[in-house]
């Protein structure tokens, strides 16, 4: 296929560029939060905001060109059109200088540095022709060229070059976040989807080939295994005797926690300690690990030594508090009000859905056992930590979805734990809690109890932990329950059926089951009457 791109803000991503530069000049405020268009809307309502826009365009596409980042997923886009043979084609509407740049950079050749600099002219990696790259002085002048090479489709993330007079009949491909009201125009938010949509889905015999620009052994064998949370795994084999283990994470535009890199700075930090799979390689930019593969197979009994070496696992990985790593765990909860706010998202997201037996759990069941524990838990939860963060001296590391559901169990009967894509620091209580709420878990009384007294005989020195953990046991009940319902959210379903297609077919099913698992953690809250159960010992 002849596949036509745009550059700017299609392949080339300035979203932290525009930010940070309209800091810098004082545009806006230093905690201001927003996307490049969000930007421009503010400061095109200010006096002479059309011309404070341009000057901060000609910045950005200038002398801060090559701050710029590749879009998520476009660097295993461009890696597939080369593998599969299609012809790329650059087209952009660039003038030669920047509105208002008193530095007179060549915006054109700031483009070439830039893609030089992201590997797209090599042959070892994208092998894009630098003939195949070319920049119009207006849309007009852009549509024409892309007219002039009888493209099979087009990227581009401006609608307005779709609807020009003079673009022609092939297919047309918007990378937004708006909508179209253009029956021949397929709108996509992300990378992920535009090369769904455009070049098929990956096939398994492809990957070795994505994987061969990051790792120099070669890969005689590809098996795609069943999807672990939300990202796709694969076993690739060396030979006959080895093999490694190959993550393939959500695309960062649909979720935008960077858990690639966590999860590698997560292993390395905890190399030492001999629980977790070593990593061998990891690429940025097709935000894809490789990592040691571990033999074994998935624990399904539970029994007490198994949760004797996830407390000595969690032990062990408190001895590494020295080491220089303050990145909070993913959704971390350091106070009571914290922990109440991700609930309130999770119920405010959830509410708007338009499945009727979803919203009937929500305000019937749901948000009045919320505001029953809420009054308990307020009262009883420690008064220092009710707003204010627990100090850092107090909080501890957490793999975060750390469990037996993520393990693997060795032929040795040791415990190999995986999974430490939100992996940092938290609130002792959160890690104590998710392990008997995760519904992932299938332990008996005992064993809860037994993870409680181990984790509070770890965390001891913490003189408010175990008043804290009465008060949050049932509120992180209600927040796991409104966790196992992500799949009604369409970005929730989206990452499911991204690390195992064949959910696609089960959708009514999984609501249903999902529905059933929330309404079982209520229940469980509901009998409990607030008190924990495995904290009998503990007044």
């Amino acid at each position: 296929m002849l596949i036509g791109l745009d550059f700017d803000n299609t392949l080339a991503c300035y979203n932290d560029v525009f930010s940070s530069e309209a800091k810098i000049k004082g545009l806006v405020r230093k905690e201001w939060v927003g996307n490049k268009q969000e930007l421009k809307l503010l400061l095109e309502r200010q006096e002479d905001g059309q011309n404070i826009w341009q000057r901060l365009q000609g910045q950005v596409y200038g002398p801060s060109m090559q701050k710029a980042t590749l879009f998520p997923g476009v660097a295993r886009f461009l890696l597939r059109c080369k593998l599969e043979g299609h012809t790329i084609f650059i087209i952009s509407h660039k003038t030669k200088y920047g509105h208002f740049d008193k530095t007179k950079t060549l915006l054109r050749a700031a483009a070439i540095k830039w893609m030089d600099s992201q590997g797209f002219f090599k042959d070892n990696l994208y092998g894009i022709k630098r003939k195949n790259i070319f920049f119009a002085n207006t849309q007009g002048e852009k549509v024409l060229k892309i007219k002039s090479f009888n493209l099979d489709f087009f990227v581009d993330d401006l609608e307005e070059i779709f609807l020009h007079y003079d673009f022609p009949e092939i297919k047309k491909i918007l990378f937004s976040e708006s909508s179209s009201i253009y029956s021949d125009i397929k709108l996509f938010n992300n990378w992920a989807d535009i090369e769904r949509a455009s070049i098929g889905e990956i096939e398994n015999n492809q990957m070795k080939h994505l994987v061969a620009s990051i790792y120099s052994e070669s890969i005689c064998g590809v098996k795609k295994l069943k999807g672990r949370g939300n990202s796709r795994v694969y076993k690739l084999s060396i030979n006959k005797k080895n093999s490694i283990l190959l993550k393939d994470y959500p695309d960062l535009s649909v979720d935008s926690r960077p858990r690639m890199q966590t999860e590698v700075n997560a292993f390395k930090l905890v190399e030492n300690l001999g629980r977790t799979p070593k990593v061998l390689a990891f690429d940025k930019p097709q935000n894809i690990a490789l990592f040691e593969w571990i033999e074994g197979e998935s624990l399904y009994k539970i029994e007490d030594h198994h949760i004797n070496q996830a407390l000595n696992f969690i032990e062990s990985l408190q001895s590494l508090q020295g080491k220089d790593y303050y990145v909070e765990a993913s959704e971390a909860c350091l106070s009571a009000k914290q922990l109440m706010r991700q609930i309130s998202l999770r119920f405010d997201r959830l509410i708007k859905t338009t499945n009727k037996d979803l919203k009937e759990f929500l305000v019937f069941t749901f948000e009045p056992l919320l505001k029953k524990v809420w009054e308990d838990s307020e009262k009883n939860w420690p008064s220092n930590n009710l707003e204010k963060e627990l100090p850092k001296l107090m909080q501890v590391f957490s793999p975060s979805d750390f469990g037996f559901h993520n393990a693997i169990l060795k032929d040795n009967g040791d415990l190999v734990f995986m999974d430490f894509e939100y992996f940092g620091r938290d609130d002792p209580v959160k890690l104590m809690a998710d392990f008997i709420w995760h519904p992932g878990m299938k332990l008996n009384n005992l064993q809860k109890i037994d993870w409680v007294k181990g984790t509070i005989g770890i965390f001891g020195d913490d003189p408010g932990l175990v008043k804290r953990f009465k008060s949050a046991w049932p509120l992180y009940g209600l927040r796991w329950s409104l966790i196992v319902l992500n799949e009604f959210l369409e970005d929730g379903w989206h990452k499911r059926t991204y690390a195992d297609d064949n959910l696609r077919h089960l959708y009514k099913n999984k609501l249903a089951n999902q529905l059933i698992k929330a309404k079982d953690i209520c229940k469980q809250i509901q009998v409990a009457k607030m008190e924990c159960p495995y904290m009998n010992d503990y007044d």
